[in-house]
């Protein structure tokens, strides 16, 4: 969908990365942060349904290094001071809002042997080198609640009143890091065990902002001994409590080997540096923004349920009358089925019964794929799961969409029709944030039926097998870190195989994908579409993608598949939490204005085959390998291509009107095939006629063209699960079997 890529958020507070790339872009210039006493506008705190705000404690270098220039303008304190305030303030204290904020100061300790010592050349309340500004909670009360909401300006506040170390002097305070960092451990220790109810659950981070070499407690040593190292301590958080440690390097520790350790043994990789005041506003970005990536981690994108719908595209899909003429507007089981998923009363728009309000694309992550004929292989990912896709689907499954002269100019004539497939991710309109494909079932010509299309057959194994492959590359992507849409092993994956007609591939073809599915996890929900499914086939794919559990749904009409997806849907367990954002708030498709840019957050929508070409099928444009260059989906056959998945090859190369004596099993009308079966499409061995209609394909395996889901999960620190009780949509369905003879 066109939009701002959503993550998964929370019912009242949510992680926004959208709001949190705008910091980024905020401190790369542009816009005028708030004032430093502007409160978060509507802060919410934590509740039944919000995710465990994380601590992030800065720790910043209070020597008196930090008062050498950083530029003409500028010390290091004070570009220090200046880059936290504006990431604070930025957004009406978005930070302040989603973080629980921290602040030490450290410098050194003049004996370390005795306690509560203080720096002759500190006035700001250093004590043993050390002072915590800003706690994560009230030490007081006896709960020990945690501040939220106002953290931000109280950090603000303190930097301020702290003014800059040692009076401005360049000399009399040290950097002692290591006792910073042990500081910092002790105070999370108390911390969690003041709160024992968030260990292992509530992610810890802290960020230290340091412009020189640390040294001894007594702050007259650099680098030695070696067990005042900061890494040390680093390493055992990172180890031991999975707490990282983010470093941003000023002045004389930028681009230093040990500024890099210390983040190396936290965690992170490498210090942040940076040279000048821009500099490090852009570092603590880089910095937060990291931190959202990496710790901020939707969790509850992990519990929104992934449902495929895999679509028949066979050309029966587009006739009526008995399958004898290619149907008006509206009228054929094409139309209806794309009615029923991304029309007004949708499969997106079922609302939850119990929670007004909430709809089934705000609680769920869908996709779409199609399956047809076998030669040219045109099964097909059509949009990939993801949010708010409503309209991804009725662009994609709309006639005219795929309607272009000179091939196309009436999407509802007469056949031949020769459509042109479009990826609208790559054009403008509707210019989709995700590669949305479009796709239609062949109208190709046939004497002995001329008013009705032909040339798409029902091999559902390849759709079916498609589909597990997508599954299988899905999971290992969204599984990784940094990916937008974040899965795990709970996660669960929904099949609903929407079919009109006899299908051409045989059972043991079938029944292999479905059975293979539902072990891993994965229950498939059949609906037969229409008056002429095959009860016997249906029953045994409800058998088979169900482990024997489930029926199919019949579905003679538009109302009745409406009712079939409302009954599925009303058998799947939500979480009310696990609210996305309002998908109807952003009217489809939106191409007036760009979308905000997140920051290594979206994928870039091209559409390209593993070897680096533009998928999208051809017009004559096929290289030879199955790979193409030109994404429009035609070639000068005058057949329709497909986009092509890997080890599929669609290269059709039969003359205008070539076809096979074959019969389209949904409707007993002669297939013209258009092309022939390729080295890339079949095993060896395998049988693949058409003339007698069984139209067995052998083992026929579709690989998968697919971007994965750009999403990240902890699961060790999934701090609800399903962040509370499982809502089930209150729908009463009921699954209902028509027995026909």
């Amino acid at each position: 969908m066109k939009r701002l890529s959503l993550i998964g958020s929370w019912k009242r507070i949510g992680v926004q990365m959208g709001l949190l790339a705008g910091i980024g872009l905020a401190f790369v210039g542009g816009s005028e942060p708030p004032t430093a006493d502007a409160a978060p506008k509507d802060c919410q705190k934590e509740g039944n349904c919000t995710f465990k705000k994380p601590l992030f404690g800065i720790i910043l270098d209070n020597s008196s290094s930090m008062n050498e220039q950083f530029d003409a303008n500028t010390t290091r304190w004070e570009g220090a001071v200046a880059a936290i305030t504006q990431a604070i303030d930025f957004d009406n204290g978005y930070i302040a809002e989603n973080f629980i904020l921290g602040l030490i100061r450290f410098g050194h300790d003049p004996d370390p042997n005795v306690k509560g010592t203080t720096i002759p050349a500190d006035s700001s309340g250093l004590i043993d080198g050390q002072k915590l500004d800003v706690g994560w909670y009230d030490d007081n009360p006896p709960n020990k609640p945690y501040i939220e909401c106002t953290n931000g300006d109280a950090i603000v506040a303190a930097l301020e009143a702290a003014g800059a170390p040692s009076g401005g002097n360049k000399v009399g305070i040290g950097t002692w890091t290591k006792g910073a960092m042990d500081f910092a451990n002790a105070y999370l220790a108390k911390t969690y065990a003041d709160h024992p109810g968030d260990i292992g659950k509530r992610k810890a981070v802290f960020m230290v902002v340091t412009d020189g070499k640390w040294t001894n407690p007594q702050g007259n040593m650099t680098l030695a001994p070696a067990n005042q190292d900061p890494a040390i301590t680093a390493g055992d958080l990172f180890k031991n409590q999975d707490v990282p440690t983010y470093v941003v390097a000023i002045g004389d520790a930028e681009g230093q080997m040990f500024a890099d350790n210390l983040a190396a043994a936290g965690g992170t990789m490498k210090a942040i540096g940076a040279k000048d005041p821009q500099a490090l506003i852009d570092a603590l970005k880089a910095v937060i923004v990291k931190i959202q990536q990496d710790v901020v981690a939707p969790v509850c994108t992990p519990g929104l349920p992934r449902i495929m719908v895999l679509m028949d595209a066979s050309s029966s899909m587009l006739n009526y009358k008995m399958g004898t003429e290619h149907a008006p507007a509206g009228m054929s089981g094409w139309d209806q089925a794309r009615d029923a998923l991304a029309g007004a009363m949708s499969i997106f728009d079922i609302e939850i019964m119990n929670s007004p309000g909430n709809h089934v694309e705000d609680l769920v992550h869908l996709g779409l794929s199609v399956f047809g004929h076998n030669a040219p292989a045109e099964e097909k990912l059509v949009v990939q799961y993801g949010p708010c896709r409503k309209d991804n689907f009725a662009w994609a499954l709309d006639p005219k969409t795929s309607c272009e002269a000179p091939g196309c100019v009436d999407p509802y004539a007469a056949p031949p029709i020769k459509w042109t497939f479009k990826d609208g991710s790559l054009i403008d309109p509707p210019n989709f944030d995700e590669k949305t494909l479009s796709h239609m079932p062949k109208c190709d010509f046939s004497a002995q039926q001329p008013k009705a299309c032909i040339g798409s057959g029902t091999y559902t194994h390849l759709g079916l097998n498609l589909v597990q492959a997508n599954i299988a590359s899905y999971t290992i992507e969204c599984k990784k870190m940094g990916a937008i849409y974040p899965c795990n092993d709970q996660t669960e994956f929904i099949n609903i195989l929407v079919t009109d007609g006899k299908y051409n591939s045989t059972d043991a073809q079938v029944q292999m994908p479905l059975q293979t599915m539902y072990t891993a996890g994965t229950t498939t929900y059949v609906i037969g579409f229409g008056d002429f499914v095959d009860v016997n086939q249906l029953n045994k794919m409800a058998d088979w993608g169900s482990g024997n559990m489930l029926d199919y749904y019949d579905a003679n009409n538009q109302a009745d598949l409406e009712k079939a997806l409302s009954d599925i849907i009303g058998t799947l367990s939500f979480d009310e939490c696990c609210n996305f954002n309002d998908c109807a708030q952003i009217p489809e498709p939106t191409t007036e204005e760009p979308d905000p840019v997140v920051v290594d957050m979206t994928s870039t929508g091209v559409m390209t085959d593993t070897d680096g070409t533009t998928s999208g099928s051809s017009s004559d444009g096929t290289t030879g390998d199955g790979t193409t260059t030109n994404p429009i989906d035609t070639d000068t056959a005058g057949t329709t291509m497909v986009t092509t998945v890997p080890g599929t090859d669609t290269t059709d190369t039969a003359p205008t009107g070539s076809s096979s004596s074959a019969s389209d099993s949904d409707s007993g009308v002669p297939t013209t095939s258009g092309g022939n079966t390729t080295p890339g499409n079949t095993t060896p061995g395998s049988s693949d006629t058409e003339a007698s209609g069984s139209g067995s394909s052998g083992t026929d395996t579709a690989g998968i063209d697919d971007e994965g889901c750009g999403c990240k999960v902890d699961d060790a620190n999934n701090t609800r699960g399903l962040l509370g009780t499982l809502l089930t949509f209150g729908l009463a369905g009921f699954i209902r079997r028509r027995r026909r003879s």
